[in-house]
């Protein structure tokens, strides 16, 4: 029998998006690139509303806007399944004090009555120059959305001295604003206003300029977690304000440290707040007064002010993305305890749940091991060899950051979260050395399950194998994206099943993870041999594997990846062949 491990380099084919509208499927996508002038929106308002003609929820249209500054002299303005996505900090939006400054036109960038948008990866600017220029309310908002549901903002950066608000939301429901860095917006970093319900801001990094961090008024159901606060422009007065009547406020893991307003220097600011507000599980130096309302434990005053010891910990902005290796477990929402920072799978919350202690920093190049040959021979007959053929890489998509790359963690995660989102995965590996697809009697994908540690999921975890429709760059794939400007078709990843149909649902192999089995650290077999062999025949270009649950719902589950330094725990693809004497 022989057995080998060999490590290679995949080099995906990608196709780079022009600055023409495009098709992906049944998806528009349409590339405005910058050009002189004043009247950006134009072009942008225009490429917005031909992608939104047909788009729905599961097939939006897509606005990607290139490198460079977009100067404006009105609202950018949103339509319902519309996605506007920049290139990051490297695509400004750039107003002056006198645009966006009436009712008619609150926003940089406005959505009203709009469902299902996104908006992402821009940075904002302006011509304030100072705290006195900031704080007007109601206009001049780099983004406002009202009386909009289900929409997303994230991986903005807003910088110093903006006039009014980051983010300001109204009369809306379903909104979430996360990754975003907000350097001394000019009035509330983000606000949720006018009975907004059911929404959330996290992972954010905010300094308080000239009145809050986050405001929450008149709403239900709102979250602000996982954010750090702090702020020495000597303007504001609290890095939180409730405000008015509030149903299910929760304020839970954050970092609010060093910050100084003029009127005030609160961490939680009340403001004729009352109703059901919970604040726990944040940690707080330098602020003061602490805790102005709300019930719940807090870490205030620690003797430890190192933002990066507690994000390692769990909180703050980077936190859910970055947890101590010492924990295996994720944060819920709902707990009391200042120092507890890992329960439940379950909850709605997560700090990135699948750390492991195992965790080292090791090379992004498969590690090649040579095993001595052994063949195992009987007569003339013929036998069979087994292969450990090498991984070469593999990506994490998950929907909460549908613009973020995972090529790196020691972990790798499948089904969904309720109130968090779906995590799919895509694996390739090297099969370059064999040659005859009959030759191949059994290809075989073994996963090590090790997460939810010790605990039962509400759903069966029914794992299931397709094949990637196109090939993916390990350097850039996402939830939203196969490569750099390169849309899937469809979010979350375009795939064929066993009987070719795109996005179909008969899988190449399948395994149920009943969600009463507790993980119990071994490999789990998939039996992957049909599409193994029409990749070595060219029936197929080897594209890997996409790997998902049935539902992806309450069914969420994380195997070690090929990162781990533990290489008995990394993904293995064994291929056996026939042996000929």
């Amino acid at each position: 029998m022989l057995k080998r491990q060999i490590g290679a380099l995949f080099l995906a084919t990608c196709l780079i998006l022009t600055a023409v509208p495009a098709v992906l499927g049944a998806q528009n996508t349409i590339t405005v690139n910058p050009t002189s002038g004043t009247n950006a929106q134009t072009a942008i308002n225009s490429a917005i509303n031909s992608v939104a003609s047909g788009a729905t929820s599961s097939n939006p249209g897509y606005v990607v806007l290139s490198a460079g500054t977009y100067q404006i002299s009105a609202p950018i303005i949103l339509k319902s399944n519309v996605v506007l996505k920049g290139a990051g900090d490297s695509t400004i939006i750039y107003a002056t004090s006198s645009v966006c400054n009436s009712e008619g036109s609150p926003a940089y960038i406005f959505g009203s009555g709009v469902t299902n948008v996104e908006v992402s990866d821009l940075q904002f600017k302006s011509t304030a120059t100072g705290t006195s220029d900031g704080g007007h309310g109601d206009y001049r908002n780099c983004i406002k959305l009202t009386s909009s549901t289900n929409s997303k903002v994230h991986d903005i950066l807003f910088t110093r001295y903006l006039y009014g608000d980051g983010v300001r939301i109204s009369k809306s429901s379903g909104i979430n604003v996360y990754n975003c860095r907000i350097t001394s917006a000019g009035h509330d970093g983000v606000s949720f206003l006018s009975g907004t319900k059911d929404s959330r801001m996290y992972n954010c990094y905010v300094e308080v300029q000239t009145n809050t961090g986050v405001r929450v008024d008149n709403c239900a159901n709102i979250e602000v977690d996982h954010n750090t606060f702090t702020g020495s422009a000597g303007s504001g007065w609290c890095c939180v304000e409730l405000e008015n009547t509030l149903t299910n406020v929760n304020v839970h893991h954050n970092i609010m440290h060093d910050y100084k307003g003029s009127s005030s220097s609160a961490g939680i600011g009340n403001w004729n707040a009352k109703g059901s507000i919970s604040v726990h599980d944040n940690v707080m130096w330098n602020v003061s007064p602490y805790v102005e309302v709300g019930s719940g434990t807090n870490t205030l005053g620690p003797s430890d002010h190192s933002v990066e010891n507690w994000v390692a910990k769990g909180y703050g902005y980077g936190s859910l993305e970055s947890v101590s290796s010492s924990q295996d477990t994720t944060v819920d929402s709902t707990s009391e305890t200042a120092t507890q920072t890992a329960i439940s799978a379950t909850a709605t919350t997560e700090t990135e749940v699948a750390t492991t202690n195992d965790q080292t920093t090791v090379s992004e190049t498969a590690v090649t091991e040579t095993v001595p040959e052994q063949v195992i021979e009987t007569d003339n007959t013929s036998s069979t060899e087994e292969n450990a053929t090498g991984i070469i890489i593999d990506n994490r998509l998950r929907e909460a950051s549908p613009d973020v790359v995972y090529q790196d963690k020691v972990y790798i995660d499948i089904g969904g979260r309720p109130g968090v989102g779906r995590y799919r995965d895509l694996i390739q590996f090297d099969l370059s050395e064999y040659d005859d697809a009959e030759n191949i009697t059994n290809a075989t994908l073994s996963l090590y399950w090790y997460y939810p540690d010790g605990i039962e999921r509400p759903e069966d975890a029914i794992v299931e194998i397709y094949r990637p429709a196109a090939a993916w760059s390990p350097e850039n794939v996402t939830w939203n994206s196969r490569d750099t400007g390169v849309l899937w078709t469809q979010p979350g990843g375009d795939w064929f099943d066993m009987n070719n149909t795109s996005q179909g649902d008969a899988p190449y192999a399948t395994i149920t993870l009943n969600g009463s089995d507790i993980p119990d650290n071994r490999y789990y077999e998939l039996n992957v041999t049909e599409l193994v062999k029409k990749y070595v025949s060219g029936e197929y270009e080897n594209t890997g594997f996409l790997i998902k649950t049935r539902y992806e719902n309450a069914d969420y589950v994380a195997f070690y990846s090929s990162d781990i330094e533990d290489k008995d725990k990394r993904p293995i693809l064994n291929i056996e062949e026939k042996a000929v004497a």
